[in-house]
């Protein structure tokens, strides 16, 4: 019974380990303007060991999805609204061909 108990918290400490270490991947590879925001959320990777990695790869991986979403046509900040509809226009005139 023992054993059972210290294996369940090798296998735990593990698996906190490895997502620790994987959420802070994917703060390092994210891009930030601000550099503190990749020190602050490490921090709070590993003094909050489960509950921080679960967020920080939620957080990035969220932002990573609407930089993704803004770059389509017409999301984008850049794109007047006249441009938008020209390009929407021409792939839909491509696509019906």
């Amino acid at each position: 019974m023992e054993n059972a108990v210290l294996y369940i918290l090798i296998a735990t400490a593990v698996v906190v380990l490895i997502l620790n270490i994987a959420a802070t991947y994917v703060v390092f590879n994210t891009y930030f303007e601000v550099k503190k925001r990749r020190l602050y959320q490490t921090l709070f990777v590993w003094l909050l060991p489960f509950v921080g990695a679960l967020m920080a790869i939620y957080l990035n991986r969220q932002d990573y999805f609407e930089q993704k979403r803004q770059r389509q046509i017409g999301n984008h900040t850049s794109i007047s609204n006249s441009d938008a509809i020209s390009h929407a226009i021409a792939a839909n005139h491509r696509g019906g061909r």
